[in-house]
């Protein structure tokens, strides 16, 4: 038996359900007292709302987008909110105290920042990634698609065996941005302990119909 491509075949069926987006996010401790708990609540949530995103913008725009940020309506910093989680919380009956994570919806920012020219110039990163092909003008052909991905910068191969590539995908933005990219053209990327599995929709291809008995 081939070793390699049974380790192989299960680092694939294990890695898949392990997502690693990057997030932008800020965790806001708010203390507001109201004619009630709710009032008291909901004032807490607008004011964290708001903390959270003119905290997460330095990252994404420039000193001129801060200050249009700042400038935004309760409404407004709404539309940039993804997801709003309460680590710990306590009211009494006219007085909320809370922790809450505020996660932004950076995708939506950068792309308001970008309409209004004030989003600071985005920085490179860069990932180790594996991904296994039937033949090589298979993986010429995923290449290929890889390097005209939206915020894909460039792609450098590591090593390479007779169905299996390592390489590097050099990228701008954020990685949960590029995990989206990719899937428009058709791939997958998840990670498992460090390790970045791509996987293409399109191609049917499985070690493990390859290894010897």
């Amino acid at each position: 038996m081939n070793y390699r491509y049974v380790w192989l075949s299960l680092l694939l069926l294990f890695a898949f359900p392990a997502n690693a987006y990057e997030e932008y996010s800020s965790i806001v401790n708010v203390d507001v007292t109201d004619v009630d708990a709710a009032a008291a609540k909901e004032k807490a949530m607008l004011d964290a709302n708001r903390r959270a995103l003119n905290n997460v913008a330095p990252m994404l725009a420039t000193q001129a987008g801060v200050e249009l940020i700042n400038s935004l309506s309760n409404e407004q910093i709404a539309y940039f909110i993804k997801d709003a989680t309460v680590l710990e919380e306590k009211s009494s009956d006219i007085r909320y105290i809370a922790s809450l994570k505020i996660t932004i919806q950076d995708d939506i920012l950068r792309q308001y920042l970008e309409e209004k020219g004030v989003a600071e110039e985005l920085s490179g990163e860069s990932i180790a990634v594996l991904y296994v092909f039937p033949n090589l003008s298979s993986w010429l052909n995923v290449e290929k698609q890889l390097k005209s991905a939206r915020n894909v910068e460039n792609i450098e191969t590591v090593a390479m065996s007779n169905n299996t590539v390592q390489f590097r995908i050099n990228y701008l933005g954020s990685l949960e941005e590029l995990t989206r990219n990719l899937e428009a053209s058709g791939f997958s990327l998840h990670s498992s302990d460090g390790l970045y599995i791509l996987k293409n929709y399109q191609a049917s291809y499985s070690p493990m119909g390859d290894y010897d008995d």
